[in-house]
């Protein structure tokens, strides 16, 4: 896997207003096309990029089953399981644009590490979501992704 760049931002926040008033009065970012999550927030561009994202905190029930799932506390990464993780979004991440990510699935299989991915079938976008040792999320995106090496969790967007 190689990385690209810093694809965006992610901000919780319970003054989401407010945050977006902020954001594109100061910066002129604007509000853009955002997926149908299962949050409520903006997705705001520079250009044709969506580089911060912002979240309504508690406006997603899976919110505290992300906290409930190891936030505060590190996990031991060789027994952790896929269902300890929840959909970004609502926790403040780190995005990655990336390429090749099927190599890096495949190394997490091998050696136990807990991640979740999902095929964005209305664009070429597969997401892979992993957490540090703090509970940061890392968000890899990668915008040609190696389909036939792939067999992502969710497919989100076919018809």
């Amino acid at each position: 896997m190689k990385i690209n760049k810093l694809d965006h931002v992610s901000i919780g926040t319970d003054r989401l207003e407010e945050t977006r008033a902020f954001f594109c009065d100061l910066l002129g970012l604007k509000v853009g096309k955002r997926p149908a999550l299962k949050s409520v927030g903006y997705w705001l561009y520079a250009g044709d990029d969506a580089i911060i994202h912002l979240v309504e905190k508690d406006s997603n029930d899976l919110e505290d089953a992300a906290y409930e799932t190891g936030k505060e506390k590190p996990k031991e990464w060789e027994k952790a399981k896929t269902e300890n993780l929840v959909e970004t979004g609502m926790d403040d991440h780190i995005a990655l644009s990336v390429k090749k990510s099927a190599d890096l699935v495949q190394y997490m299989r091998e050696n136990s590490i807990a991640y979740w991915d999902r095929l964005l079938a209305d664009r070429p976008l597969y997401q892979v979501f992993v957490r540090d040792p703090n509970g940061v999320i890392l968000e890899l995106n990668d915008y040609a992704p190696e389909i036939d090496k792939l067999e992502p969790m969710n497919v989100l967007g076919k018809d």
